[in-house]
């Protein structure tokens, strides 16, 4: 079994909270047929630090790595989640770094590249700051807007990722035809970012399990696409609204379909 040791701390800052003693935690998990990952962790808290080990089948690439490293979370938001039920208080898990099965110790990125290559909108630096101005005023300024791309950043996670990402979208659909009923709004959506019904439905179909309680059919590819085509959708909306709200060209956004 390959070793997973996750050190962070407890966010807003809470020194004070401690588990006596440590609890565990296993999974016999699929994967990805026929891959099966069988994990065991253990997690405790002092003064607010987080130490969480964890003992899997499967390590050496980014996907069973990140297995693990979604499953070392889940315990410590479900502990910090049972504790903040009774206190009625906003805490939540930020692990910060990974000792991995190749005794390096990795800094912890909730982060999915390949979104990165998506942005069209937003110009990155070679020092890598991004120029954010095109879209700020519009996000500051809009609510709607503003909370799409809340729900859409808070979706990088992989907790709530159909959730979050249908719910931008309908976002976006309110923010393009406010006063329009919700199929003629859609329509409205579709043309003017040059993606189709179908496109769409991937990403609003996913949310429904998950909306209604059923979080047991997800799959990591099935929440990638989700949030890859989310994506697409926000950096379309944007590029629509920095072109005075004008259709956006086909030679530039072709149409998408699947």
């Amino acid at each position: 079994m390959a070793t997973f040791k996750f050190q962070g701390k407890v966010e807003p800052i809470c020194n004070e909270f401690t588990l006596v003693g440590s609890l565990g935690a296993h999974w016999e998990d699929d994967i990805e047929a026929p891959v099966k990952l069988i994990m065991d962790a253990s997690i405790s808290f002092t003064k607010g630090i987080i130490e969480i080990v964890c003992e899997s089948n499967l390590f050496g690439t980014d996907n069973y790595d990140g297995a693990v490293d979604w499953r070392a979370n889940y315990l410590a938001r479900s502990v910090l989640n049972c504790y903040a039920f009774a206190t009625g208080t906003y805490l939540y898990p930020a692990l910060e770094t990974v000792v991995k099965p190749d005794g390096i110790k990795y800094i912890i990125q909730t982060r999915r590249s390949n979104l990165a290559s998506l942005t069209t909108i937003l110009q990155s630096h070679s020092d890598g700051g991004v120029d954010i101005h095109p879209i700020l005023r519009l996000v500051m300024t809009n609510p709607t807007i503003f909370a799409a791309l809340k729900d859409l950043i808070e979706a990088i996670p992989a907790y709530n990722t159909e959730v979050n990402c249908a719910r931008a979208v309908e976002a976006i659909r309110q923010a393009m035809a406010p006063t329009d009923k919700r199929i003629k709004a859609w329509q409205v959506m579709q043309d003017n970012l040059n993606v189709t019904e179908r496109f769409l439905q991937f990403i609003t179909e996913h949310s429904k399990g998950p909306r209604h309680g059923d979080v047991m059919k997800s799959q990591f590819a099935m929440v990638n696409e989700t949030i890859r085509r989310s994506w697409i959708v926000m950096n379309r909306f944007l590029e629509f609204k920095k072109n005075g709200d004008q259709k956006l060209p086909l030679s530039t956004f072709p149409l998408l379909d699947e």
